[in-house]
C-alpha cells in the first residue's frame, strides 16, 4: 500500500493548533476532535521514545503488518533528516491501538 498524506499535511509536525483555521485544506481534511485526541497521543509517545510526532505518525504506517509504503513530502533537506528517526520507531499493537483510540 502506498499511504498518501501519511504525514497528515503537517498535522503530527506541530503546525496543526486547534484555533488556527487558516490552512483550509489542512482543517478540510484533518480537523477532528478524534485527530486532536491523536495528535495529543502522538506527542507523549513521541516524548517518551524521544523522537517527534512526526516519527510517530510515520512509524504508525510502518508497522501495520501488511507492507506500506508511506509517502511523504519534506520540503528541506533537514525535514528529509527528521523523517528517517522513524525507521528506527517499531510500535507494539498497543501502542498502534491507543494512538488509534481504541484504548484508553
Amino acid at each position: 500500500m502506498f499511504a498518501w498524506s501519511s504525514q497528515a499535511r503537517g498535522f503530527f509536525s506541530g503546525i496543526a493548533l486547534p484555533d488556527d483555521r487558516s490552512n483550509s485544506e489542512l482543517v478540510r481534511c484533518w480537523y477532528s476532535d478524534d485527530n486532536f485526541k491523536r495528535l495529543e497521543r502522538a506527542v507523549m509517545l513521541a516524548k517518551q521514545l524521544s523522537v517527534l510526532p512526526i516519527n510517530i505518525a510515520l512509524a504508525y504506517v510502518l508497522s501495520h503488518p501488511f507492507p506500506a509504503f508511506p509517502l511523504i513530502g519534506p520540503r528541506t533537506i533537514p525535514e528529509f533528516k527528521a523523517c528517517l528517526a522513524a525507521l528506527d520507531v517499531q510500535l507494539s499493537e498497543q501502542q498502534m491501538a491507543w494512538l488509534d483510540l481504541r484504548t484508553d
